[in-house]
């Protein structure tokens, strides 16, 4: 048995945020002859659900990684198996340096996007993922008010836990969150990760949120020997789960410090059956 674990956006979905019939039909084939299939990805639980339910992913002995590992989500048992918090006060901190720069900052509670700002930014990643958004005047006192059990600022419908990341998005030039990035590490390091998703998009959690060490844990989970276990991606959060596979793969329209990682460059992009070219070379 071998175990694929692939990203979502720029890499299984193509760029209408669909999956192919090609790549689909080679997913339903490696699951059929008894090999895993995972969906990692960085994209809130809430916003990967839906297309696991489209695609008919949500069988019992099926699993998600969300939030670049921050939480890891049985399909069959309808409940999460992994939870990687961080402390509302580090996210807290991070989003007020963002606010100050003009960047815009929001984290996660339940299926909610929640943030102290309604943005531009907020508002076009909430419409792409398919999620609403609360607007907050203080992170800190949301989260720690859930926490406590007592009522959160505004009513919603979703039980109030520990933050488990928050993101940053610029309207400006990727160069801003690279500065932005290198200015907190001088205080996160050591105490959270951060990444990449998009260029516009720099992402912070827990140290062990990241897809290598959900690849690790799920091939632990299944009892899979890591060598049997291959992951394909297109951006740097992949990067350690390229890495940490048997086999790591970049997709053609792969970043170049992806494609310079990867074990395999796929010919085919996220438009054209990457998923399925990787799955006929490597699996079946």
């Amino acid at each position: 048995m071998k175990i694929l674990f692939t990203d979502l956006d720029g890499t299984l979905l193509m760029d209408d945020k669909s999956i192919s019939a090609v790549d689909l039909t080679a997913v339903q084939k490696l699951i059929a002859a008894g090999h895993k299939f995972v969906m990692t990805t960085g994209r809130p639980l809430a916003a990967v659900i839906p297309l696991a339910e489209k695609y008919g992913f949500m069988e019992e002995g099926s699993f998600l990684v969300s939030f670049n590992g921050g939480l890891i989500y049985d399909c069959g048992r309808r409940e999460s198996i992994l939870n990687r918090f961080i402390s509302p006060a580090d996210v807290k901190f991070i989003m007020d340096e963002a606010h100050r720069r003009g960047m815009h900052a929001h984290t996660y509670a339940g299926d909610l996007v929640v943030s102290e700002y309604e943005t531009e930014q907020l508002k076009t990643y909430c419409r792409i993922m398919n999620m609403d958004y609360l607007i907050v005047d203080d992170i800190c006192k949301f989260f720690e008010q859930g926490a406590a059990g007592g009522a959160p600022e505004k009513p919603i419908n979703v039980v109030v836990k520990p933050p488990i990341k928050v993101n940053i998005i610029t309207p400006f030039e990727h160069s801003s969150l690279e500065s932005f990035r290198s200015d907190m590490r001088k205080h996160t390091e050591g105490k959270l990760f951060d990444v990449f998703s998009k260029p516009e998009m720099l992402e912070f959690s827990h140290l062990q949120s990241n897809k290598g060490d959900a690849l690790r844990f799920m091939a632990n989970l299944f009892q899979v020997p890591i060598e049997d276990t291959l992951a394909v991606g297109d951006e740097e959060n992949d990067l350690p789960m390229i890495e940490a596979a048997g086999v790591g793969v970049a997709m053609a329209n792969a970043s170049d410090v992806v494609r310079e990682k990867a074990d395999y460059v796929t010919k085919l992009d996220n438009n054209h059956g990457g998923i399925a070219e990787v799955i006929a070379k490597f699996v079946l």
